[in-house]
């Protein structure tokens, strides 16, 4: 038997499968969307208040501390890997982190340096909207609601640390 499926019963399928209590005006949100039109650029000091001295969730396991010094602390559960580095908010609003990153790998430990920028924008509404990509999006609404005062990712960090046999990774300076 085959089957045969063009584009409009895909487009059907996303529709019918959008979680429970979506609006369907919003949907488009949910896969990236362009930023709103009246969208302006957040204060650089607003973005470090709202960052720093708090731990992010990032879904499925993984945490990032952005402590108020300028550090971080992130750990992914699910893949047991950890991450440590520096952040900061740019003029143009940009909040940026860099760092080392390791991981299991086969039968040992792997490290890597990493860097990334996520753009923010505030709404007329009063959303905050990032993009890790370039200023032509996706743009997805941020929410407040996955941070929270406090660090919650030390105790795990070490955890992960000690099953990956590692003492600490080491900052750049």
């Amino acid at each position: 038997m085959r089957f045969r499926f063009g584009i409009a019963p895909v487009l059907a399928a996303a529709v019918f499968f959008l979680p429970a209590g979506t609006d369907p005006a919003k949907a488009d949100t949910l896969f990236g969307s362009h930023v709103p039109k009246d969208a302006t650029t957040p204060h650089p000091a607003d973005l470090y208040r709202m960052f720093a001295g708090r731990t992010e969730n990032w879904g499925g396991g993984s945490y990032a501390y952005w402590a108020p010094d300028g550090t971080f602390w992130a750990v992914n559960e699910a893949d047991q890997s950890v991450g440590r580095g520096h952040w900061h908010v740019t003029t143009q609003s940009r909040m940026c982190y860099e760092g080392t990153w390791a991981w299991r790998q086969d039968f040992g430990v792997e490290t890597r340096r990493a860097r990334s920028c996520s753009f923010y924008r505030r709404d007329g509404a009063g959303e905050l909207w990032s993009t890790t990509e370039r200023m032509a999006g996706p743009w997805f609404p941020f929410s407040g609601t996955s941070l929270s005062s406090g660090n919650s990712v030390a105790e795990r960090y070490a955890a992960l640390l000690a099953t990956l046999g590692i003492s600490e990774l080491r900052l750049r300076e």
